[in-house]
Parts: C-alpha cells; structure tokens; sequence
C-alpha cells in the first residue's frame, strides 16, 4: 500500500494526459483525496498511465521523434544513413501549404456604344404656286437693290401741294389745295417752278450718289435682276411695281441699237409722219422697213454691226477694271 500524500505527488508529477487516460486517472487521484487505500495494482496502472502519457505527450511535441532515434541508433552502429531514412512528418503534423483559390475574376462586361438616335426629319413642305413665286422674288429683290429716292421728277402741282397740306391734315386740305392750285398768280407758281427745280436737282445727286456706291458689276446683277420681277410681276398688279425699272449708271457701256431702230430713228425724224399718233406711226414705219430691199437694209445692217463692236469693246475695258 502507498501512502496517500506519495499517490498526490505522484498524480501531480504526471504530465498532461491524453484525453481518453483522464478519466481513470481522475477516479484514483478522488480515492487518494477520500482516503482509501489503494491496491499495489492500481498504484502500477498508474505509473503505467504515467509512461503513457508521457509518451503520448513527446510524441505530440515532435512526432518524428521514432524516426529520429532509429537515425541515431544506426549512426552509432556504424551504418550509413541515407536521406531516405530521414524522418517523415506524420500525416496529422503536415503544413498546409495549400494556397487559397484566387476568386475567378469577374468578366469585364464590354461597353457597347447605344445608338444614337437622328432625329426624324421632317416632311419637307410642299409650296403652292403662289408661294414658290414669292419666294422667287424674295430673292430677285435682294439682288435688285433698292433706290433711297425715286428717279423720276417731280412736278410744280406736287411741290405746291406738298407746301400746302403741311401742317394740316385730312383730304379736305388736299382737296382745297388741289383746287387753289389753278388760281396762282404767275409769281407764285415762278417761286414753286423754281422750288421744284431745286429739288429735282436734289433727288438725281442722291440718286447718282447712290448709283456711285456699287460697282458696275452690282448695277448689271441688279438689272437682270429688275428684268426678271417685271417678267415675273407682269399682270399681278395694275401699277408698275418699284423698284423694277432699270437703273440708269453712266459708268454702263450703252447697249448696242439695233438695224431696225436705226432706220426707225431716221424715218420718225423725217416731217412724214407729222400729227400721226405714235402707235400708227410706227405701224407705218414697220411696215416701210419689211418692204425694203436687201441693198436698202445693208446700210442699217452696218450701223447696227458697228454698235455690238463698240459695245463688245466697251465692256471688255470695264471687265478688265473691275
């Protein structure tokens, strides 16, 4: 029999045991505490629980300890040592050495370009005939300039009513004017001859000073111009629309006369055709110039031959200046 405090020591001398050892080392260490005596077999359980867990623990600490002890024993005998007798880590110690799985990659997802939308064109409008001929002329009267005054003269009744009604207002004034105008005695309607000169002589250097501001070259785009409204305005109004009428330039070469207007301008000179209307005189006179000969029309022909030379000629020297 062991005494009880060499069993205490005993148990507190035993390293730390495996877990399925515990139990019955727990049981003799409670009987010691109780005082009981133990049995000299029990005693031998435990020294061999001892040595077990003992060996168990060593085993834990460096499991290749076996291997390592077989080494030396074959080191000491004399025995060559391969690296094949190396000692083996026990399944259980191996390191994990397994790399964690990168996480795949998400896909790129591709930026596909939307398609931009045009915006729907729309219908074109379809013009009636009137409206294409407005927007005709829209155009033609850029072109065609504008005058700032008109190019025909005025008259002595229109400056003695212009001083007249002013101040004044209403078409009985003008009336009353209008019918005053006869009785003027010869010194008043002296000083509105006079007033009416004056003011033509106004209106034609305005209107050549306005003519001076564009080139020749403007002037002629602006009579073609002119010549297209009249052809296109003919019939759609009673009165002559403004600002149609050729523009009147100097700097122009005259344009050429005709064989026709030649002999027309000879024989209305002449004292045949005195006190005949001039419709009926130039029905005369166009009936005169188809009876001529070839011989009587060759010498209209040549004044006619010579004025497009001069024109031809005129109008080069102005292209070349400008």
């Amino acid at each position: 029999m062991l005494a009880r405090g060499a069993l205490c020591r005993l148990a507190a001398g035993v390293p730390k045991q495996a877990a399925h050892d515990l139990p019955k080392l727990a049981t003799l260490v409670q009987a010691a505490r109780s005082g009981l005596s133990l049995p000299v077999r029990s005693l031998a359980h435990v020294i061999q629980l001892q040595t077990r867990s003992y060996a168990t623990t060593k085993a834990q600490k460096d499991p290749a300890a076996p291997v390592k002890k077989a080494v030396k024993a074959k080191a000491a005998a004399g025995k060559k040592v391969t690296k094949t007798a190396v000692a083996k880590k026990a399944p259980g110690s191996q390191a994990k050495t397994t790399k964690k799985k990168a996480a795949p990659k998400k896909p790129v997802k591709k930026l596909v370009k939307k398609p931009v939308k045009k915006p729907a064109k729309k219908p074109k409008k379809v013009l009636t005939d009137e409206e294409k001929l407005k927007a005709v002329v829209r155009e033609l009267k850029k072109v065609a300039l504008k005058e700032p005054v008109a190019r025909n003269r005025i008259s002595t009744f229109n400056v003695y009513i212009a001083e007249q009604v002013k101040g004044s207002a209403g078409k009985a004034a003008l009336s009353q004017s209008a019918a005053s105008f006869k009785d003027i005695s010869p010194a008043e309607r002296e000083k509105y001859n006079h007033l009416t000169s004056e003011r033509n002589e106004a209106r034609l250097a305005e209107y050549n000073a306005w003519v001076k501001s564009h080139t020749p070259e403007q002037i002629r785009l602006a009579n073609n111009a002119r010549n297209l409204l009249r052809k296109k305005l003919a019939g759609k109004y009673k009165r002559q629309v403004a600002h149609t009428q050729p523009i009147e330039d100097d700097r122009m070469p005259k344009r050429p006369s005709s064989a026709w207007a030649f002999f027309f301008a000879e024989r209305q000179a002449s004292s045949d055709f005195h006190g005949i209307a001039v419709p009926e005189r130039a029905r005369l006179i166009s009936a005169e110039w188809k009876a001529l000969s070839a011989g009587e029309k060759q010498r209209f022909e040549d004044q006619g031959a010579a004025e497009r030379q001069r024109y031809a000629r005129e109008t080069a020297v102005l292209a070349k200046a400008a």
